[in-house]
């Protein structure tokens, strides 16, 4: 499956036009020719409907190959407790939970205060072999710990920010 973005469909509309009206000027050059045999005027006008199709091919070829898109810039942690806001741990002390007191556990009273959070200010701190991270939402594998943020995730797919 092929899909246009917006450029492309601006691309083709313009290419299509641009074609369209060589092609019209060509075809009446043809049928105003006192010869109706001239096949140079009609062999022009059938070069320029094999543009057409040719300049389509290309911005198909290119919608199915297009350029990487760069990736956004990952989020430090630091950026995601100023924009996220971890909230502490409603269940134990401050100075006796991890990341200052904002990770919950994974279970007891601070999963059930996990599980009662709206999903979107749900994030869980899992490790793998590169280290560890925060993961947009709730998961079980790998995960060490929750947190429950004041503001919540609204982007597309998942968020992951690499604790240093």
């Amino acid at each position: 499956m092929i899909t246009l973005t917006h450029i492309h469909i601006q691309r083709l509309h313009a290419e299509a036009a641009r074609l369209s009206e060589d092609a019209d000027r060509l075809l009446a050059a043809a049928e105003d020719t006192d010869d109706p045999d001239d096949w140079d005027a009609w062999k022009e006008a059938d070069g320029i409907a094999a543009g057409f199709k040719l300049a389509l091919q290309e911005v198909a070829r290119e919608a199915a190959d297009p350029e990487p898109t760069p990736h956004e810039p990952s989020l430090t942690h630091t950026a995601w407790c100023a924009d996220y806001r971890p909230l502490t741990s409603p269940c134990r002390d401050r100075t006796d939970a991890p990341f200052g007191g904002t990770m919950l556990e994974t279970f007891g009273p601070e999963l059930g205060a996990v599980r009662a959070a709206d999903p979107a200010c749900v994030w869980t701190l899992v490790q793998d072999g590169a280290g560890l991270y925060i993961l947009s939402g709730s998961h079980i594998a790998n995960r060490l710990g929750y947190f429950v943020t004041e503001r919540p995730w609204s982007g597309d797919g998942q968020a992951e920010i690499r604790v240093d």
